[in-house]
């Protein structure tokens, strides 16, 4: 299992040790007990800090997905395309600061993310393009720790998500701006996080039709789409189990506040995974009294049936 896997917000991220997603809230910020069911479960209030997701796919503001290494590490400065850009590893001052949005890091090296403390991102800079490079999909390897920022992908690519043994798939950056980001491939959207150094284009998912890789499971991704994220349920997850992340219910089961969910769940738990389901068919749901309610609050056509089975407010 990944230490640093991209995990996706019903609420807010982190990202050391097996990563997890904070459980919704259903229109409060990070306040579990006060959810509601209105229509649209997990809507633009459920995660101030992931901000909008473009009809491009580009989620254009700060999603902590992986955890911030903590404050602005020495040596900081606000580049001309107005993100964060460092003079290198205070630690090795011959790494040359680069910026990802300007691509401008000499021949045959590339503008990488990279993290000063043991764990997170919070810096640029150009490293070596190695030979014979990994193409977007390709299995690559990481050097040295997961956030070196040395991997064996080509030039606008980042090997992620790194696992213990520092392997991971080669996945395209965002390229754009910092105002108007995207990604190449319709299906994927632009993550952003580690105080916007960390800048992946991911996929898309459909919780009805558990279309993940296996290993993952696709969960709201803010208000107007669903990520695939690493299903870390284990031997729980099951209908009515508790929860306290995302991505701790089975496939094609969703967490949300145990209040809204159904009756079944335990009294005292902070979550409860509940179905998804079709808002176009008839009510399916397990749990006596719940219904079918949208799942997004502003849905692209995509997801116009994709619901949650929960209790009415």
């Amino acid at each position: 299992m990944s230490k640093y896997t991209l995990v996706l917000p019903l609420l807010c991220l982190v990202a050391c040790g097996d990563t997890k997603v904070d459980t919704a809230s259903a229109g409060t910020d990070g306040d579990a007990t006060a959810g509601k069911t209105t229509p649209g479960m997990f809507d633009s209030s459920s995660t101030s800090t992931t901000g909008t997701s473009s009809s491009g796919g580009s989620d254009t503001a700060d999603d902590p997905s992986m955890a911030t290494s903590g404050d602005e590490p020495p040596g900081t400065s606000t580049a001309t395309s107005g993100v964060l850009t460092t003079t290198g590893d205070p630690d090795d001052p011959g790494d040359q600061a680069c910026d990802p949005w300007l691509d401008d890091c000499p021949e045959g090296e590339k503008c990488t993310a990279y993290g000063t403390e043991d764990f997170g991102w919070n810096n640029y800079k150009c490293v070596p393009i190695a030979p014979q490079p990994g193409q977007a999909g390709d299995p690559c390897t990481i050097e040295d720790k997961a956030n070196s920022g040395i991997d064996s992908c080509d030039i606008h690519l980042t090997c992620w998500p790194p696992d213990e043994q520092l392997m991971g798939h080669c996945v395209p950056n965002c390229h754009g701006t910092p105002e108007d980001p995207t990604c190449e491939d319709p299906d994927a959207f632009c993550a952003i996080s580690d105080d916007s150094v960390l800048l992946l284009c991911l996929p898309t998912c459909d919780p009805l039709e558990n279309d993940c890789a296996e290993g993952d499971v696709c969960v709201p991704h803010h208000q107007d789409l669903f990520a695939c994220v690493p299903d870390l349920s284990g031997d729980d997850g099951q209908l009515f189990d508790p929860c306290e992340y995302a991505n701790v219910c089975d496939p094609g089961l969703a967490c949300v506040p145990t209040e809204v969910a159904a009756s079944e769940c335990a009294a005292g738990s902070y979550g409860c995974c509940v179905p998804f389901c079709d808002t176009t068919q008839p009510n399916t749901c397990p749990g006596v009294g719940q219904e079918c309610v949208q799942a997004l609050a502003d849905p692209p056509p995509k997801y116009e049936n994709a619901g949650i089975c929960v209790l009415p407010s």
